[in-house]
Parts: C-alpha cells; structure tokens; sequence
C-alpha cells in the first residue's frame, strides 16, 4: 500500500472517529443544558450549515492543488471545536462550537476525497474510495463506543456527563497530526486546472447523472446523521444506557466496515447499478422499522442491514459523480456532492426536529425511511440505461 494512501486512511479513521463520536456526545449534551428533540434538531443542523456554503470553493481550493493545506486546516478546525464543545455551558456555545466542528469536517472530507483523485492511478478510484470510506467506518466503530464507555462510567445516574469524553476526543484529533501533515501533492500528480478548464457549477448540476448521484449520496449521509443524532433520544424514551446505544450505533458502523472492505469484490459479482441502488432501497424499511422495535437485539440487526448497505453507498457515489466531469473538476464535483449532503444534513435535521415535536421521536424513523426509498426510485431511473 502506497505511503500517502495509508496516511490518508489513518488520518481520516483518527479524524472520523472524533466527528462521529462527538456527534452523539452534543445529544447528549444539548439535553443535559435543558434542550429537547428540536433542539437537538437544530444544533445538529448547524454543523452542517458553513460547509453547505463554501464546499465548492474548497473543492476548486483543492483542483488547484492545495489539498495539504485545506486537510492541516481542517485538522486545527476539528480541534478546536471539540475543544469549545466541551467548555460549552449553555447551548449557544455548543451551537458555535459544533459549526466550528462542522467546517473542519468538510476540509478534511474534501482533502482526503481530492487525494485519491490527485494520486491515484486511472482505473483504481473505486480502489480508493473504498478504503478511504473504510477508514470512515473503522473510526466511526472506534470513537462511538469509546465515548460511551467513557460517559457511562463518568455519568452517575443523571444527566450523561460528556465532558471528560470530548477531553479524549480532542486529544484524538491532535494524535492525527503526524499522519496527515506529512501529506502533500506530488508535482507530477496533475497539473492545476487553468480558468477555462473548469466546469460551472451549473454546468456540473446540469450533467446527465449528477442530480441522482446527489440525492442518492445526501439521503444516505442524512439518514446516518439522523440516527446518530435520534437515536440516542429513541433509546432514552426506551430505557437504554448510554452505552447500549453507543454499541446499537457500533453495530451500524460495523456492518458498513464489512460492505465496503468487500466493495471491490461485489462489484465483480454484481452489476454497479444495482449495487447503487441496494444502498437506498435495501435500507429503507429497516430504518422505517426500527422505534417499532423495542429489543436492542433486533434493534441491532437492522441497523447492520442498513449499515451494510449505507456502506455500499457512499464510495459508489463518489465515483459517480468523479465520472461525469472532466479530470480538472473532480474534487469540485467531489465538492458539489458533499453540498448536497451538507444541504440535507441542514434541511432533514431541522424537520426531523419540527416533526419529532409534533409526532413524536418515532416519526423521524418513518419519514427517513420513506426518503431512502425515494432515492432509490431516483437511483434506479438514472442507471438503468446506462
């Protein structure tokens, strides 16, 4: 394995383990200051509000081969927002501190996606992506029950104390440093792209495909995200410790783990297309199902058939839309993806939030899964002829 791509990987699983960890500790803590379900709605609809407006930029920002700046950005960002979470004592600093959070995020994402399309060999993106979004998982599947466990043991029967937990995650963020500041471009990686080589966005929305390839991309980004933020807010309505649902959330992480360490050996089993499809519809009612089932245990079952195929999703749509642009644009078209995502991941929360307050925690569940089974009609349209 390629010295640069390892780095990317164990930079990544470092960096995700601490966003996906600390997103379940700001549940946590917006209910411990006193919020609610639409609170919680709200502030996790802020991490994603600043990427939404400048992914494209930094996307452009990376085609023009600034990648290792934008990824030692994002790893300073990432630190210091865990750290302004954790001294947060009222729910505007958390707010502030998750937006901060939420913009180290979407430097490191697009510096490590624009890596492997700057350094990776013509034919090995699936290759790529595949590990990159495998690095995703393990850190995922790492940071969650690690904070759990951490909370559980530092909470005494009142509300989850999550302080010394995002202390762990901060230090977790710093320990990334030795792998991803090394990493740089090489000279003769790619030339950056003159003014006239670059694709508008519009033009890039416009492209036969793109449109699909980002809603399939933002559905199943927003459903994790939902279920990450809810349930924990589920499992609290169910009677479930802090560290049954770390480990519920574990079960998620894990299946997505297997999928996409066997990614590139279904794909010489099974079409593309229907791979790309699986990753909306086979998700759909076993997240539609699950606060109708009260047994953690087969709570977790589906949650590992949705994180299966939440697994499968992700690095497919990143070659998709790499596909539909010329070479100088992919880490833009990479960039208008996660827009989508960042898009979805403001709009769902919020109404996710607005509806947990009407109809209940359980509705959330429904109506994400009705939105999978939307993308998949949507997927399936747009693949079939090709």
């Amino acid at each position: 394995m390629k010295h640069w791509f390892l780095n990317v990987c164990i930079a990544t699983a470092l960096l995700q383990a601490v966003y996906h960890a600390v997103r379940v500790l700001v549940s946590y803590r917006v209910l411990a200051l006193g919020g609610d379900a639409v609170t919680i709605g709200i502030v996790t609809a802020l991490f994603s509000l600043a990427p939404l407006l400048v992914a494209v930029r930094i996307g452009r920002a990376v085609d023009q081969r600034h990648a290792a700046a934008v990824l030692r950005t994002g790893v300073a960002l990432t630190t210091l927002g865990v750290v302004v979470i954790a001294l947060s004592n009222d729910l505007i600093v958390l707010g502030v501190g998750n937006v901060v959070l939420g913009f180290g995020q979407i430097l490191v994402t697009v510096a490590g996606q624009g890596f492997i399309t700057l350094l990776s060999k013509p034919g090995e993106l699936d290759k790529g992506f595949a590990g990159l979004t495998l690095g995703v998982s393990v850190g995922q599947a790492v940071g969650v029950p690690v904070v759990g466990l951490i909370a559980a043991r530092s909470s005494d029967g009142g509300p989850v104390q999550t302080t010394l937990a995002l202390a762990v995650m901060a230090a977790v963020s710093l320990a990334s440093i030795p792998f991803a500041w090394p990493i740089r471009e090489r000279p003769q990686s790619r030339k950056p792209a003159a003014k006239d080589q670059q694709q508008s966005v519009a033009s890039m929305i416009s492209t036969s495909g793109m449109r699909p390839a980002v809603f399939s991309s933002l559905i199943v980004l927003a459903s994790v995200d939902v279920v990450v933020a809810y349930l924990p807010v589920l499992g609290h309505e169910f009677g479930f410790s802090v560290l049954l649902v770390s480990l519920l959330l574990t079960a998620r992480t894990a299946a997505s783990i297997v999928s996409r360490a066997f990614l590139p050996w279904l794909l010489t089993r099974a079409p593309r297309q229907r791979l790309l499809v699986s990753a909306t519809l086979c998700s759909a009612l076993p997240t539609a199902l699950l606060p109708f089932v009260r047994d953690p245990w087969w709570m977790a079952l589906l949650l590992v058939v949705a994180g299966f195929f939440w697994g499968i999703g992700q690095p497919l749509t990143m070659t998709w839309v790499t596909g539909l642009v010329t070479g100088p644009n992919r880490a833009a078209a990479l960039s208008l993806r996660l827009t989508g995502n960042r898009l979805g991941q403001v709009l769902i929360p919020l109404a996710a939030g607005a509806m947990a307050g009407v109809a209940g925690t359980a509705s959330i569940f429904v109506i994400t899964g009705g939105l999978l089974g939307t993308a998949a009609v949507s997927t399936w349209r747009a693949v079939r002829t090709s």
